[in-house]
């Protein structure tokens, strides 16, 4: 069985736990008997322009990787990026995608445009219909972002969900069945993968991103592009129910992982 974890995240994220050095990642993931690994810092370009989060040392990260895996590494370690929001700060976007020479470029939404993190809002003080209409715009924006540049995988596209569910906010994605066959549609044909991220599988809301359910469609709209990630900010959650996911995978009629080889998409048998 392949066995890889495609976002990954070290103490250089602002979120990232201390012990998370890429030099414990490297040594977890062979521990763990994985095949291929990717480092995906947040990069949420907007913040870095306002000065909200730091910009990252890519070029440190990437010799500390080089390093690791001379002669023939036990596990493939790439350089990648959670590029968030790129499309709203076009020119910065460029001048890091241009600096760093990443091997995996995941996009993610985190904020609809003019909008805090999802993660940040004041969902007590927050109508629910108000919180609502930023969930549809934020499904709505996927679909810019889904149509933005050249990249390999577009990160949890439920993001919202993780906190709506939180603060028991119930929202019903069936009900945006066409949206999503919407952004599907522009995935499959521009060949970009979805990201299966099984971080809720380990929290209260217990479903990875985007849930079942939705991938389920995906695959009945001939969406076959999937990467798969633990979405980890500490060792001890690498590769954490990625298994799982998989034998779902499977059942649903899926076939095939996306890998990255010299920076272009490739399927990898399942099993």
């Amino acid at each position: 069985m392949f066995r890889a974890d495609y976002h990954l995240h070290s103490y250089k994220s602002y979120d990232g736990d201390p012990g998370a050095s890429i030099e414990n990642i490297y040594k977890t993931s062979i521990e763990m008997g994985l095949d291929e690994i990717a480092l995906c810092e947040h990069y949420d370009v907007n913040w870095v322009v306002t000065g909200e989060n730091p910009e990252i040392d890519f070029a440190d990260s990437k010799n500390r990787i080089k390093k690791l895996t001379m002669g023939e590494p036990k596990t493939r370690f790439l350089l990648g990026i959670e590029l968030g929001q790129p499309h709203q700060c076009p020119e910065k976007t460029a001048e890091v995608l241009e600096k760093n020479d990443f091997d995996f470029v995941l996009c993610a939404l985190h904020n609809v445009k003019n909008e805090k993190d999802f993660y940040y809002l004041d969902y007590k003080n927050t109508s629910v219909s108000h919180l609502v209409m930023l969930f549809e715009k934020y499904t709505e924006e996927l679909c810019e972002l889904a149509n933005w540049g050249e990249y390999h995988a577009l990160a949890h596209i439920t993001y919202p969900v993780r906190y709506f569910s939180r603060n028991d906010i119930d929202i019903e994605l069936e009900k945006y069945g066409d949206l999503y066959k919407k952004l599907f549609k522009i995935v499959i044909n521009r060949g970009i993968a979805l990201e299966v991220n099984t971080s809720g599988l380990r929290k209260a809301i217990q479903m990875p991103c985007p849930p079942f359910d939705l991938l389920k469609l995906y695959r009945k709209e001939g969406g076959e592009l999937l990467t798969v990630g633990s979405d980890a900010h500490k060792v001890s959650d690498i590769y954490s129910n990625i298994p799982q996911v998989c034998e779902k995978l499977r059942e649903y009629g899926f076939r095939y992982i996306s890998s990255v080889k010299d920076k272009k998409l490739v399927q990898v048998k399942l099993t």
